[in-house]
């Protein structure tokens, strides 16, 4: 009988653990979604924008670059020792955090530069700080009572501002004696003429109307007690014995000579207000006031008179005050500094004032004085006013009378 085989069965064991790996990448896959979620809410946050960092681009490239951003530019020019067109400035800076379409205002530089104050050094230090500043210098030498090579005199004077390389000319003292000019007016022609000839300068004769009698010298340039170089021209008015205006007709009685000295004495402001600055001051000037102009910001176009005081209508004696407030217009430059052109004659004068960047204008008025014939009287607006650049300046001649 065979043998029985016994089988043994070993018992299973537990069942292999389930894989679960899915709910570990759905974890992952949430974790990643909810990241960018975050990501796009926190830089949407109220569509904010960064400020770029302009300085240094030409104007057209910073704004540019600042549009790109979503934001808007306000230009305004400045002096600075950056070419011309270039960013020297922005605000806000770099890296501020700006709502889209608020505006970054460029500084531009006008490639301006203020000139230095070198009358009175030696010529050498003259030029070396002319050249320091970026400015050229131009010399030439001149009588004075100054030691020799001596700065006496620069154009455009100190203060005014320049493109950068521009030559200021530069009046330096040769050593020699300079010649006083003498008081001739009221002399005849021909003893004027001995005394200037005898003191090597040369008369220039202009003949001109005048109440005086004939050939006698009513005016001259320069004035009596300026120095200048042996051989300088100096400008006789003399006159013809004939007044240039019509002589009016005297009233019989005294009351009556007393009603018309009073009333040409006054006169009745007039309207400006409305009207540009030049008709304005020129109808002011006419009547014998003396107009006095601030620049005011306004709406209004620039350069027009938006206010006026006293008022239209009041009498006034001749030769007073009368204040014109002009607008600086919508979008005005920077602002720049008036120089002192009073005293100067008019050709440096209107040179001084372009050179600080203004418009000039010219309007004539009467002086019993002269010594100021030629000259610039007053200006408005007045030296040392800041006022945008590109505004208009005002220069009054004296004309001797």
């Amino acid at each position: 009988m065979a043998s029985r085989r016994e089988e043994i069965v070993e018992p299973a064991g537990p069942p292999p653990p389930e894989r679960r790996w899915w709910l570990w990448l759905l974890l992952l896959l949430v974790v990643v979604i909810g990241g960018l979620v975050a990501w796009w809410l926190l830089t949407r946050g109220d569509d904010k924008t960064t400020v770029p960092d302009v300085i240094g681009l030409r104007s057209q490239a910073a704004a540019a670059r600042i549009h790109d951003h979503d934001l808007d530019v306000l230009p305004r020019t400045g002096q600075s020792n950056r070419p011309p067109d270039v960013v020297f400035a922005q605000k806000p800076g770099a890296g501020t955090q700006l709502d889209d379409g608020q505006t970054v205002t460029i500084f531009i530089s006008s490639g301006r530069l203020a000139v230095p104050d070198v009358v009175g050094l030696p010529l050498k230090d003259a030029q070396q700080q002319l050249e320091a500043k970026g400015f050229k210098s131009e010399v030439k030498r001149v009588a004075s009572s100054k030691p020799k090579g001596i700065v006496v005199d620069q154009a455009p004077v100190a203060g005014v501002t320049a493109v950068r390389g521009t030559a200021v000319k530069l009046s330096v003292s040769s050593g020699e004696k300079p010649v006083i000019v003498p008081q001739v007016v009221g002399q005849t022609q021909g003893s004027a003429v001995s005394t200037l000839t005898k003191l090597k300068l040369k008369p220039i004769l202009r003949n001109v109307p005048s109440s005086k009698p004939v050939g006698i010298v009513v005016a001259q340039k320069p004035a009596a007690g300026k120095e200048v170089d042996p051989g300088s021209k100096v400008t006789l008015n003399v006159s013809t014995g004939s007044p240039s205006t019509t002589t009016v007709a005297t009233t019989t009685t005294t009351a009556t000579t007393a009603t018309v000295t009073t009333t040409a004495a006054r006169a009745r402001v007039p309207r400006v207000t409305g009207l540009a600055q030049t008709p304005a001051l020129r109808r002011l000037n006419s009547l014998g006031f003396r107009p006095t102009v601030t620049y005011v910001p306004s709406a209004r176009p620039a350069n027009r008179v938006v206010s006026q005081r006293p008022a239209p209508g009041t009498s006034l004696r001749r030769g007073a005050l009368v204040r014109v407030n002009v607008s600086t217009g919508p979008n005005p430059q920077a602002p720049v500094t008036v120089p002192n052109v009073v005293g100067q004659d008019q050709a440096t004068a209107a040179n001084n004032l372009r050179a600080a960047g203004f418009r000039v204008v010219v309007l004539n008025r009467p002086t019993r004085d002269q010594s100021k014939n030629g000259l610039v009287v007053d200006e408005q607006p007045k030296a040392g006013s800041s006022i945008p650049r590109g505004s208009q300046v005002t220069i009054f001649i004296g004309r001797f009378s």
